[in-house]
């Protein structure tokens, strides 16, 4: 066990306080309906590329 090296990682959910998404126009809204707040670039639709 002496060529091992022990590696630890840490995931995290956090809820932050946005009225928006980082890299998205959408809408965000905490309890939305599941997809309903999508847009074909959130999706990763082929294709798609980002607008600014």
């Amino acid at each position: 066990l002496k060529d091992w090296e022990g590696v630890v990682g840490l995931e995290v959910h956090v809820q932050i306080a946005s009225e928006s998404k980082l890299f998205s126009a959408s809408p965000y809204s905490f309890g939305a309906p599941p997809n309903s707040q999508v847009s074909p670039f959130d999706a990763s639709v082929p294709g798609t590329l980002p607008v600014s």
